[in-house]
């Protein structure tokens, strides 16, 4: 299997991580839509939060995220992947990992090698040069009840084209990769990768309340606390959050745009719209 054969599972990895139990949850509407509106703004800015990737039959762009889209200036992403430049940095990032079998006990080898036996098929050995974060977003592909599923960004990224929108991002590529090595060591990796039963079960009844626009609902099931610790919570989550924070209000006063990240990132204490708020933008639900 080529690198280029999972790039966007890779950064379902990173992006699917969000928030730990310990935050304070913030209510929030029902929607997947948010306008920001300032005073020193022209134009307001819109924040759609994802859920990465969806059985192709199941995926759709609401119609108000498209026509959000042509009413601004430009896309951004979390990471631009339609810039060759960072795919290049991408495929550099990824390349020459440490192999599973050097990373775990035989013990843990021959467990793993059981869940992905029966996950994929093919014995462990298939996937030793991809190191345990290839691994993990392989089986996170997996864990859709199909063969064939659709990237929000992807296919927004398209749609931006299309229309000849410049498009922009919020992080390169190397620092997400950067990031997840950080905020997931080997032990706790691993841990996550055994969760798989759990982690699949949460995930798919997620998309169910995601169609509906249930944010919270969504986020919640994918963020137990279970799936997260103190340490990859602050480095993926709310490092990365302050950080976007404090580059988007020039990004927002400059030109309007469409900002596409992951779900999570959204609610919660330390999530983009309660940040934004707390610093004096208008953040309201766009329903239709």
């Amino acid at each position: 299997m080529k690198h280029s054969k999972f790039i966007t599972a890779i950064f379902s990895t990173v992006l699917f991580i969000n928030f730990s139990q310990a935050q304070k949850k913030i209510k929030l509407e029902n929607s997947i839509l948010w306008k920001v509106e300032h005073v020193d703004f022209k134009e307001p800015s819109y924040l759609f939060g994802t859920i990465h990737i969806m059985c192709e039959n199941e995926f759709k762009i609401p119609k108000k995220v498209s026509e959000a889209l042509q009413n601004v200036n430009a896309l951004v992403l979390e990471v631009n992947l339609s810039d060759s430049k960072e795919m290049q940095e991408l495929q550099n990032s990824m390349s020459n990992p440490k192999k599973i079998s050097d990373e775990i006990s035989n013990e843990q080898y021959n467990e793993l090698n059981k869940l992905v036996t029966k996950v994929t098929g093919v014995d462990l050995k298939n996937y030793d040069s991809y190191g345990l974060s290839g691994l993990n977003s392989i089986l996170i592909s997996k864990m859709l009840p199909c063969t064939t599923f659709k990237s929000f960004e992807n296919e927004i990224t398209l749609l931006a084209n299309k229309s000849e929108k410049p498009i922009f991002s919020l992080e390169k590529a190397s620092e997400q990769i950067e990031i997840l090595k950080n905020a997931y060591p080997t032990e706790f990796a691993l841990e996550q990768i055994m969760l798989f039963d759990s982690y699949k079960k949460d995930f798919n009844d997620a998309i169910l309340f995601y169609n509906k626009e249930e944010i919270t609902k969504t986020v919640d099931l994918i963020t137990k606390e279970q799936y997260m610790d103190e340490n990859a919570t602050k480095i993926m989550q709310i490092d990365r959050n302050k950080n976007w924070v404090k580059k988007m209000p020039s990004m927002m006063k400059e030109r309007s745009n469409l900002f596409v990240i992951g779900a999570g990132h959204l609610t919660n204490d330390y999530g983009i719209i309660h940040l934004l708020r707390e610093k004096g933008y208008t953040v309201t639900p766009v329903f239709k």
